[in-house]
């Protein structure tokens, strides 16, 4: 049985899902510029920080500009949510297929000789992506510098992806990481859609759904901007309750009366 919002509003499914394409993609000034520098990280052998605050999209954009890569030429390794070095490297090792050794330095040494030799002489190019790298311990954050550091500089083994919160800046520079800092040669901060932008991502992903009709009027999308501040995650959020408030309320439109119930209710729950 199909939720009733999508019956309702006659929709094909849940708007702003997770699966969409890249061609469906929403491109903005913002997301054009990351992909810029992801794309020069990528062509330069080198690495490039994405920060940005919670929601606004930084690993869906990592993911779509990940699917336009060849995979005849580049193996991608995603690692997340570790805070842990020993995770972490567990994890990375397991990827490629290695049981590593516990001591630190020999585990560097095995990961940096078996990327070289089984990756590189594969005829591909590593791209190692690191999220929620705010988490991470200092020791660990060093470890990921030595692993970009082989050949004395003259040759990097691996891209390096790494993306985290506003202030994993600050900990890279303030924090005894200035090196693994000053090697993130492509740096960018992701921030919220303006306000022509969230309406014209919401009219966007409405119409990717099989929405024919203006589902939210003006004032509706304006007061949603203000209460999300444009941070992509709550847009998409606050857009499916209001119009899940809107079909239980026998509404056809959403207005911003229909809004503000819904951010009073997600306030105060």
């Amino acid at each position: 049985m199909k939720p009733k919002l999508i019956e309702w509003f006659e929709l094909t499914q849940i708007p702003f899902g997770k699966e969409i394409s890249t061609k469906s993609l929403f491109s903005y000034p913002q997301l054009d510029e990351l992909y810029q520098k992801l794309g020069l990280a990528v062509e330069s052998n080198s690495a490039a920080l994405t920060t940005g605050q919670a929601g606004t999209g930084k690993t869906t954009a990592i993911r779509w500009f990940l699917d336009t890569l060849p995979a005849n030429k580049y193996r991608v390794i995603y690692l997340g949510n570790d805070q842990d070095g020993n995770s972490l490297f567990a994890r990375l090792g397991m990827e490629l297929g290695l049981r590593l050794p516990a001591i630190r330095n020999q585990r560097l040494f095995q990961l940096t000789q078996h990327i070289q030799r089984h990756v590189g002489g594969a005829g591909k190019q590593l791209i190692l992506v690191i999220d929620e790298a705010h988490l991470l311990d200092g020791r660990t954050l060093e470890d990921i510098r030595l692993l970009t550091n082989s050949e004395m500089d003259s040759r990097t083994p691996v891209i390096l992806f790494l993306l985290g919160q506003i202030w994993l800046r600050s900990k890279l520079k303030n924090h005894g990481h200035e090196a693994l800092y000053q090697r993130m040669r492509f740096r960018f901060g992701l921030e919220g859609l303006t306000k022509q932008q969230t309406r014209e991502y919401i009219s966007h992903h409405l119409a990717l759904v099989g929405c024919k009709k203006e589902l939210l009027t003006t004032d509706a999308m304006d007061y949603l901007f203000m209460a999300s501040g444009g941070i992509l995650r709550e847009i998409n959020n606050l857009t499916v309750d209001a119009m899940l408030k809107a079909s239980n309320l026998g509404k056809h439109r959403i207005d911003e009366k229909i809004v503000r119930m819904v951010v009073n209710e997600r306030d105060s729950a």
